[in-house]
């Protein structure tokens, strides 16, 4: 019956991972047609499930699907139609339709936010593990409704609890089946063993003829010439050399002893080396069961029966970090250095063919007036020097702006392969988010001068509206303001302001540096006259860990050159003189520069004494034109 039992356990138990073992996957799809240009798969949807998602999409002609921070993808989706796939209760997808304007998407792929792109034609496929907080977007042909057949599949870890018990009490009852069989086997053979003894003693007449057959020196007989042949089973061993009764008292000698290798001997050595394999046959037999049950013990939680803890309802997740309590920053490293290279390529193709165009695929505002500029005169004279290139090394440092709106911002150093040369501050600007990340502002920082220590890449800055009263002066008031100090010098109300120790461009275009041109030769029959204006791109502030910020901008500076008596004519620069479209003038040349800042203002609540200081600077030509 214990047989019985426990092949019926063992069965049971073997069913439930082979032919009632549930699936090792779960599956949910979609298949149904949708009116909107975009499919959204969120985090949340991919998380009900654990482990890595693995996602196959479906449909006719040119399909991408792009994996993006949550606030980035529905910040480029915008105002748009667009379907959500969710799971419902039976783990099936479903797609809810967001109602939106139906105006033409552009194309999916290529965003400076995507983290991945997959592309494929009729089919795309993609393994992934996509965090909380994520979204997967899919669409196809721009303009076109959206694949939706849609499939995902996770990888389940069957959990089987009644495996365990099963074998292990099946494994049990085999182990009693094996020791009621040992059992039953030994009982037998004792019930079957011979009845009679092996061989009868020898009488007290058959011990005195041995004994004087022995004195006589005459031969032993055969044991088997005195006994009568009995059947072969258990023997036991006679002893025949101890005397007794009155023949110890006869004083006659001993006989021999028997000789240990007689087959009486021989037949006992034979029972006990026999009997010691039997007893490691049955310990075997009764090990393996017990061994079997023991390692099972050691299988996975998921072949044994456990109490799920019960999910208790929960508030917002708390915080665990710093980053988790700011808002986003605006791109990551890996995003950022595609961005760098990606602008990169567009400067050296545009600067090769001395295409603005092209140009304007990477660059805006002043960076992008100064090169059109640059392309213009020296499309009509080679031999003018080019704008400097964008830096061609290691990011340095990079300070992305903490948002989820447009537009953004992100600073970065970079230094040069060539170590001479002075790194660049670069700072970019996404104007809307189906736009490219543009840059704006390049400046080359000032020798010897000290950067404010920034947060990391992980935490980004916030920025400052420009009439902020969180630093030492409104950032719409520093620009004119450091212009007019350039203009001024040490006259300029605002002076005091700015930190003239170290102040690279002060020496170079400042005051005493206008005073030193006018006293020129060239110039004595001209006069010279300068103005500022600022330029149409607003400043873009990233505050420091100091609470002050870093702050990118630019103005006009216009150096009017007029005669000082008639007959005089005033020469134009190479430049100037192509941008104004004469050589010389007896009326006089206007010619402006644009100028490039990067400023460190001061918290409001700075040590008295402190200012604002020029960390880096360019300057380019931008226009020229004859005095009217």
């Amino acid at each position: 019956m214990s047989l019985v039992i426990s092949l019926v356990l063992l069965g049971l138990g073997i069913g439930q991972r082979t032919l009632w073992a549930p699936p090792d996957s779960i599956v949910a799809e979609v298949q149904e047609p949708t009116s909107a240009q975009i499919v959204l798969l969120g985090g949340e949807a991919l998380n009900t499930h654990d482990g890595v998602q693995s996602i196959a999409i479906e449909g006719e002609g040119p399909i991408t699907a792009v994996v993006g921070r949550e606030h980035d993808v529905l910040g480029w989706v915008g105002e748009t139609e667009h379907a959500i796939a969710q799971l419902d209760a039976s783990d099936a997808l479903a797609l809810q339709l967001e109602p939106g304007d139906d105006a033409p998407l552009p194309e999916l792929a290529g965003s400076d936010m995507w983290i991945e792109e997959q592309q494929g034609e009729g089919s795309v496929e993609m393994t992934i593990d996509l965090p909380v907080g994520y979204t997967i977007a899919i669409a196809g042909a721009p303009g076109s409704a959206a694949p939706s057949d849609i499939r995902v599949e996770w990888p389940f870890d069957a959990k089987t609890p009644l495996f365990g018990p099963l074998v292990a009490a099946g494994l049990f009852f085999l182990a009693l089946a094996l020791l009621f069989f040992l059992l039953a086997l030994r009982s037998h053979r004792r019930r079957r063993g011979p009845q009679r003894r092996s061989h009868r003693d020898l009488t007290r007449a058959e011990r005195r003829q041995l004994r004087r057959d022995a004195q006589q020196g005459l031969p032993r007989p055969d044991r088997a010439a005195v006994e009568p042949r009995e059947p072969q089973g258990e023997i036991e061993a006679a002893d025949a050399s101890t005397p007794q009764g009155d023949d110890a008292a006869s004083g006659s000698s001993a006989p021999t002893p028997p000789s240990d290798t007689g087959p009486e001997v021989e037949a006992e050595r034979g029972k006990n080396v026999s009997a010691a394999p039997r007893r490691k046959r049955r310990f075997g037999l009764l090990a393996l069961p017990v061994v079997a049950v023991v390692g099972l013990t050691g299988c996975g939680p998921q072949y044994w029966p456990s109490a799920e803890p019960t999910a208790q309802p929960t508030g917002a997740p708390t915080p665990t970090s710093l980053e988790e309590t700011l808002p986003p920053v605006a791109l990551t490293e890996n995003q950022f250095g595609r961005v760098l290279e990606a602008t990169r390529a567009a400067v050296v193709e545009a600067d090769a063919a001395l295409n603005p165009d092209i140009a304007a695929q990477r660059l805006a505002g002043p960076a992008l007036e100064a090169r059109t500029t640059s392309y213009q005169v020296r499309t009509q004279n080679g031999e003018i020097a080019a704008v400097a290139g964008i830096a061609d090394g290691e990011v340095e440092l990079l300070l992305p702006q903490q948002t989820e709106i447009w537009p953004r911002s992100v600073m970065a150093i970079v230094g040069w392969q060539d170590g001479t040369q002075a790194q660049s501050a670069l700072t970019f600007q996404q104007a809307d988010a189906r736009s490219d990340y543009k840059l704006v502002y390049i400046t080359t920082l000032a020798s010897g001068v000290q950067l404010p220590a920034v947060a990391s890449p992980t935490i980004g800055a916030a920025s400052l509206p420009g009439d902020t009263p969180l630093l030492q002066r409104r950032p719409n008031e520093i620009t004119a303001a450091y212009a007019d100090v350039l203009l001024n010098g040490a006259e300029s109300q605002f002076n005091a302001w700015f930190r003239e120790e170290g102040d690279a461009l002060r020496a170079e275009i400042g005051r005493p540096a206008k005073d030193a041109q006018r006293a020129l030769p060239e110039f004595e029959l001209s006069t010279l006259e300068w103005s500022a204006a600022e330029d149409e791109q607003a400043p873009i502030l990233l505050v420091n860990n100091e609470g002050g910020a870093l702050m990118a901008s630019s103005f006009l500076e216009t150096q009017r050159a007029t005669p000082a008596d008639e007959g005089v004519e005033i020469e134009a620069q190479a430049g100037a003189g192509i941008l104004a479209g004469v050589q010389q003038s007896t009326r006089g040349i206007e010619t402006t520069y644009q100028i490039q800042v990067l400023f460190s203002v001061p918290p409001a609540d700075a040590p008295e004494g402190t200012q604002i200081q020029v960390v880096g600077y360019s300057q380019a030509l931008v226009s020229a034109r004859e005095v009217q």
